[in-house]
């Protein structure tokens, strides 16, 4: 019997079946991450933009297309980010709260730090001088990263919750001691900035007749490959970081984690191609749209990597197939109805404000339309 200080599960029956609440946290948790990488790292592109715009008058109209989108990104990064959390809390709940509350202080401080970030990139849309708001509110979502990755580590390593709240009950541990956490943490950020480098390249493809459009092709294409290698060795980090148990666990517990590291480590040398070879030659728009759906695909392998490497390190003293389950339809088909209706919504919204009938916002910004 496991003797270590794990809570027992909500005795309240899920909602739905395990696997249905495991697909809705992958999928809330895949548009969460679409929308943060987004945020983080468009948040440092402005920030380098602007601090060239005097020198580059490229960059100056990037940043200001980019201090456009910013408010909107980070709004949806915090709403998907609630669902995404929703769900853990649902499968893992016993697991999330204990760790929040060792590190309670850092996780309480998370919402007015959101709050801040939030208004300092209103604030620098709203008046485009200086960098001190970019920078400002890039550092304070760089650390409301890092207190997530401490969180979302924590959790899955319960033998040191005691050994922890013994020292202190403040709420001011960190996860020091994981060690993949910083590896962890940087493959996110470095993914956050080359998923903004690849947006920017999307726009450049759109206007590539434009003298605009080739400069976003190029810098956009040199942001995406740069990070992205450099994350590849991350990942490698990361791997032979983990524990021993979980890394034979993840090769040898099931055919389905080797296929997906290997296809985790093929598909961004492949996304590296597609788009160097679209900024260098002249089937750009074969080679984007190749080099987009390498990368998409990656987002996807990762985030599948990432639940079998936490079920993985919880899954001897949590059994999620254990769980009551009352399955409520009507109330699961409602929420289904609810969330597809609201996504097409938030398309229809978005897409005369982002691309304008004819023109994309970053390149009709540019221009003056």
């Amino acid at each position: 019997m496991n003797s270590l200080p794990v809570p027992t599960p909500d005795p309240m029956a899920l909602p739905g079946p395990v696997w249905l609440m495991m697909a809705l946290l992958l999928v809330t948790f895949l548009l969460h991450l679409v929308a943060m990488n987004l945020t983080v790292g468009g948040t440092a592109i402005a920030l380098i933009c602007t601090l060239r715009r005097k020198r580059d008058t490229f960059a100056g109209r990037l940043a200001a297309d980019l201090l456009r989108v910013l408010p909107v990104s980070l709004a949806f990064t915090i709403t998907l980010g609630v669902a995404a959390l929703l769900f853990v809390q649902v499968l893992y709940g016993n697991l999330l709260y204990a760790s929040s509350i060792l590190i309670g202080a850092f996780w309480i401080a998370v919402i007015p730090a959101l709050v801040v970030a939030y208004y300092a990139t209103y604030y620098s849309k709203s008046h485009q001088g200086g960098s001190g708001a970019l920078w400002l509110s890039l550092t304070l979502l760089l650390g409301i990263g890092f207190v997530y990755v401490n969180n979302l580590t924590l959790m899955m390593a319960p033998q040191r919750w005691l050994a922890m709240y013994r020292e202190s009950a403040a709420g001011l541990h960190l996860n020091w001691s994981e060690p993949t956490l910083i590896p962890r943490y940087l493959h996110f950020m470095l993914g956050a900035f080359a998923i903004a480098g690849l947006i920017v390249f999307a726009a450049g493809v759109w206007q590539r007749s434009t003298e605009y459009g080739q400069w976003l092709l190029t810098r956009g294409s040199q942001w995406f490959v740069a990070p992205t290698v450099l994350n590849y060795l991350v990942g490698m980090w990361f791997l032979v970081s983990l524990p021993r148990p979980v890394l034979i666990d993840l090769f040898t517990g099931s055919a389905l984690g080797a296929i997906l590291i290997g296809f985790g480590m093929l598909l961004p040398l492949a996304a590296i191609m597609h788009i160097v070879l679209a900024a260098r030659t002249e089937k750009t728009l074969l080679h984007a749209r190749l080099g987009i759906a390498a990368t998409l695909l990656t987002l996807v392998v990762m985030v599948s990597i990432r639940q079998l490497v936490r079920t993985a390190y919880v899954g001897s003293f949590v059994r999620l197939g254990d769980l009551p389950v009352s399955s409520q339809w009507s109330v699961i088909a409602l929420f289904l109805v609810l969330f597809v209706a609201g996504l097409a919504a938030v398309y229809a919204m978005l897409r005369p404000w982002a691309w304008g009938g004819t023109k994309p916002a970053l390149s009709r910004a540019a221009t003056g339309d």
